[in-house]
C-alpha cells in the first residue's frame, strides 16, 4: 500500500489536462513557426524586407558596432534604445545574413512565435479555456500587417513579445506567489525598457498592478513586515537600473542625459521638421489612431477585444488579473499622446489623405487577441457537442484566416504596413541606385554622411567614415584630399534646400583638389581620388 500523501498525487484528469496543454502549446509553436517562415519568404521575394527605412538603420546600426571604420559599442548612439542592435550585432558581421535583412528578421521571427505561444498560454491560464487560448494566438498570428512586421529588422515584435510573457509572469505570480515568475516579470520589463520607449510606460503599468495585487492580498506598505515594499521594490529596481544606464550612457557619450529626447535626430527633433495635423488637437489624434487600427488590426479583432475587455472587467471585477491584462492597452494610448504632443508621426488616408508610420497602430492587435481570447474562454463550456464555444473559435480563426487570404490575394499582395514601407522603398530608388555604383565602381574610404542617405551607405558600411567615426569624420572633412585621411570617394547629398553636410562645406571647395565626379544624378554627386573629367558618368 503506497504512503505518498494523498494530496501529492496527480488525478488521471490533471495528468490529460496538462498533456493536452503541452500539445496544444507545441501545436501554437510549430504553426506559428510555420506562418512565419512561409511570411518572411513572401516578404522577402517581395524585396520588402527591407522596405521601412528604420529596418535599415537597425541593421546599420548593430553592423556598425562590430565591423567597419569605427567599431565598438558606443555605435550603439543614444536616440534608438539599444537591445534590438545589440542582437543584430552578433550576426550582422555575416555580409549574406546583413544584406538580405535576415541578421534582423530572425530576431523578430523569434519574438513572433514566442508571442504566439505566449498569448495562448495567458488566456489559456486565466479562463481554463483552450478554445480562448486558441482565439487569442489565431487574432495575432494570422494578422497580416504583424505577420509582415515580424519578416522584418524592426523593433516592434521583440516588445509584442515582451508585453505579453511580462503579463504572463505576472499573472503566474500573483496565481501561485511564486517569487521566481516575479523575477522573471521584473527582467523581462528590465529587457522592455530597452526595445522601445512604449515599453516605459508598459512596464510602470506593470508595476502599478504588483501594487494592485498586494494591495488585493492586504500586504503591508509602511508597517508590520512591510511586505508589499518588498515586492515592488524588487519588481521595480531591475527596469529603473535600466532606464537609469540609459541616461547614465546618454551623458557619459553626449553629454546629455536627455540626449535620446531631445538630441539631434530624435523624435522631438525629428517631428519639429513635419507638419503633423494632429499636434495640439485630441479629436484628430484619437480618429488618426483609431483608424490606424482599423486598418492594421480589423474590425474582427477590434469589436472582439472590445468585447472581451468587457467581460473581462465585469467577471474579474476590476482585479489585479483584469488590471494586468489592461496594461497592454497602455502603449496605444501612449502613442495618441505621442501624436497630440508631436513627439510621434502618424498619418491615415481618411484623416490626412495619406499613410505614414502605420505601423505604430499594430501594436493594438496584442490587447485585441487577449481580450477576443479572453471572450471566448468565457463562453459557456461545451459539454459532448464543440457549442458556443467551438463556434466562436471557428468564427474567429476563420475570420482571421479570411483577412489573412484576402491580404494575400490582393494587388500587391501585401498589408496596409507593407503597402506603406513598399512606397517608401519607391521614393529611395536613387539612393538605392547610387549605393549600387559606389559598392561596384569605387574602391577605398567613403566619406559620406549616414542621415538620410542610409540606402547610400547600406551596401558600403563597411568602407564608410560617416559623422558617428568619432574624430576622423572631423579630420577628414577639413582635409578629404590629404594623405593622412585616406579618403578615396566622396558621397554628398546636393538636393537644392536639402544639402547634407557634406554638400554645404565641400560641393564646389578647393579641398576637393585631385577629386574627379564620376557619377552624378538628380540628387548626389559621388567624386572619387584621381578621377578626370574623361571618366565622369552621369544620369540626370
Amino acid at each position: 500500500m503506497s504512503t505518498r500523501p494523498a494530496s501529492t498525487r496527480a488525478s488521471p484528469t490533471t495528468g490529460r489536462r496538462a498533456g493536452l496543454l503541452r500539445r496544444d502549446a507545441t501545436w501554437v509553436v510549430l504553426l506559428a513557426l510555420a506562418l512565419s517562415v512561409l511570411s518572411w519568404w513572401h516578404v522577402l521575394h517581395q524585396d520588402l524586407v527591407l522596405g521601412y527605412k528604420d529596418a535599415l538603420s537597425h541593421l546599420m546600426i548593430g553592423r556598425r558596432v562590430v565591423v567597419g571604420e569605427s567599431t565598438g559599442l558606443a555605435q550603439l548612439g543614444g536616440i534608438w534604445l539599444p537591445l534590438q542592435h545589440v542582437l543584430i550585432s552578433t550576426l550582422a558581421w555575416n555580409d549574406a545574413l546583413y544584406l538580405s535583412g535576415f541578421a534582423g528578421s530572425v530576431f523578430s521571427m523569434a519574438c513572433h512565435v514566442a508571442t504566439c505561444l505566449g498569448l495562448f498560454l495567458v488566456v489559456r491560464d486565466l479562463t481554463g479555456s483552450r478554445a480562448g487560448g486558441w482565439a487569442a494566438a489565431a487574432v495575432l498570428g494570422l494578422n497580416a500587417d504583424v505577420l509582415y512586421l515580424q519578416a522584418t529588422p524592426m523593433g516592434e515584435p521583440l516588445m509584442y513579445a515582451g508585453m505579453v510573457w511580462a503579463v504572463h509572469a505576472v499573472l503566474r505570480w500573483q496565481r501561485h506567489g511564486s517569487t521566481r515568475w516575479l523575477f522573471l516579470g521584473a527582467g523581462l520589463c528590465a529587457l522592455l525598457v530597452l526595445v522601445r520607449y512604449e515599453a516605459w510606460v508598459f512596464s510602470a503599468a506593470l508595476w502599478c498592478v504588483v501594487a494592485h495585487a498586494c494591495a488585493v492580498r492586504r500586504q503591508r506598505l509602511w508597517r508590520g513586515d512591510q511586505a508589499a515594499q518588498g515586492t515592488l521594490l524588487v519588481f521595480g529596481f531591475y527596469m529603473a537600473l535600466a532606464v537609469l544606464g540609459w541616461l547614465v550612457w546618454n551623458a557619459v557619450l553626449f553629454g546629455d542625459w536627455l540626449h535620446w529626447y531631445r538630441g539631434a535626430w530624435s523624435s522631438v527633433d525629428q517631428m519639429s521638421r513635419l507638419d503633423m495635423s494632429q499636434v495640439g488637437s485630441w479629436s484628430r489624434s484619437w480618429r488618426t489612431y483609431a483608424w490606424g487600427g482599423i486598418h492594421t488590426a480589423g474590425w474582427l479583432a477590434l469589436v472582439g477585444g472590445a468585447l472581451g475587455l468587457l467581460v473581462a472587467g465585469a467577471r474579474e471585477r476590476g482585479g489585479p488579473r483584469f488590471t494586468a491584462l489592461l496594461t497592454t492597452t497602455v502603449p496605444p494610448a501612449f502613442l495618441v499622446y505621442g501624436l497630440w504632443s508631436g513627439s510621434q508621426p502618424m498619418r491615415v488616408v481618411e484623416v490626412d489623405g495619406d499613410l505614414y508610420n502605420l505601423r505604430m497602430a499594430v501594436v493594438l492587435v496584442v490587447p485585441a487577441a487577449l481580450f477576443t481570447g479572453y471572450l471566448v474562454g468565457a463562453l459557456p463550456r461545451p459539454t459532448r457537442a464543440p457549442g458556443v464555444r467551438g463556434a466562436a473559435l471557428a468564427a474567429v480563426v476563420v475570420g482571421s484566416a479570411g483577412l489573412l487570404v484576402s491580404h494575400a490575394l490582393s494587388t500587391p499582395a501585401v498589408p496596409v504596413t507593407a503597402v506603406e514601407a513598399g512606397q517608401a522603398r519607391a521614393a529611395y530608388a536613387e539612393q538605392r541606385e547610387v549605393g549600387r555604383f559606389v559598392a561596384e565602381r569605387t574602391t577605398g574610404r567613403i566619406l559620406a554622411e549616414s542621415i538620410f542617405n542610409e540606402w547610400v551607405i547600406f551596401p558600403n558600411q563597411d568602407r564608410v567614415v560617416y559623422e558617428g567615426s568619432a574624430g576622423a569624420w572631423d579630420s577628414a572633412l577639413e582635409r578629404p584630399a590629404d594623405d593622412d585621411s585616406d579618403i578615396d570617394v566622396v558621397v554628398m547629398r546636393t538636393t537644392p534646400g536639402d544639402e547634407d553636410s557634406l554638400a554645404l562645406a565641400l560641393h564646389g571647395s578647393p579641398r576637393l583638389a585631385g577629386f574627379g565626379v564620376v557619377l552624378q544624378t538628380d540628387n548626389f554627386l559621388v567624386l572619387s581620388k584621381g578621377a578626370g573629367d574623361g571618366t565622369t558618368l552621369s544620369r540626370q
